[in-house]
């Protein structure tokens, strides 16, 4: 069992990693202030996901949706992703600080960024932070069961371009963000929280609508049709 937990903890350490190298892609791109730099950055930081799936790393935000799926131990997996999720993805910024990727527009973008999470309400963050949790879930699920290979590359990279440009609320992508500013108080601590809730209610309630769909597709096929 300590070995299952350590390797998920490895494991999510480098789901971090890369998707820090996603959300540094972003950063580097979108600098340039342009919107086909920004939209270049938004699917470009899919790769960070589609390493993530064909690894098979584990990412809090790709894994949480499957908790109706498992037993009462998977939160404690969960949890320990989470933390190596936020270990990764810190590392990187801390590093690539002192280089000269992080120039002064890249500073003044993150820093934007940074500052207009911190000012979102509660309720502001929640609803990003769900929305965020249903892209990740549809990119991931979607990847799985999509049956062409150009599908699945499509999977991992839409709705990763589709939740950066909307501006929902990715908890291991914003440690990154976070880390590069260096802006960590109370009241980051709550933001976090927020967005741990609203990624896991986005991707849960994503699969129930799934399984439910199933059930219910299912239920009528055996039901006898009406004469």
């Amino acid at each position: 069992m300590a070995k299952k937990y350590l390797m998920i903890f490895i494991s999510s350490i480098l789901a971090g990693i890369f998707i820090a190298f996603g959300a540094t892609i972003y950063l580097v791109c979108a600098s340039h202030g342009e919107f086909l730099y920004k939209l270049l950055g938004s699917f470009m930081f899919g790769i960070g996901l589609f390493t993530i799936i064909h690894f098979e790393f584990w990412l809090f935000t790709g894994k949480v949706g499957y908790v109706l799926d498992n037993k009462i131990k998977y939160l404690l997996e969960l949890f320990i992703c989470l933390l190596g999720n936020f270990l990764g993805a810190i590392l990187i910024p801390s590093l690539l600080k002192i280089t000269p990727i992080y120039t002064q527009s890249v500073q003044e973008l993150v820093k934007s960024m940074v500052t207009n999470k911190q000012d979102a309400t509660w309720y502001q963050t929640l609803i990003l932070s769900f929305m965020c949790g249903m892209m990740i879930y549809l990119a991931v699920e979607g990847h799985k069961i999509a049956k062409y290979n150009i599908a699945k590359v499509l999977f991992a990279f839409v709705p990763i371009a589709l939740f950066i440009l909307c501006g929902f609320e990715h908890v291991v992508a914003n440690a990154s963000y976070y880390a590069y500013v260096g802006m960590f108080s109370g009241r980051t601590i709550l933001k976090f929280f927020l967005m741990v809730v609203g990624n896991s209610l986005g991707s849960i309630f994503f699969d129930g609508m799934v399984k439910l769909i199933k059930y219910l597709k299912e239920n009528r096929e055996k039901t006898p049709s009406d004469v």
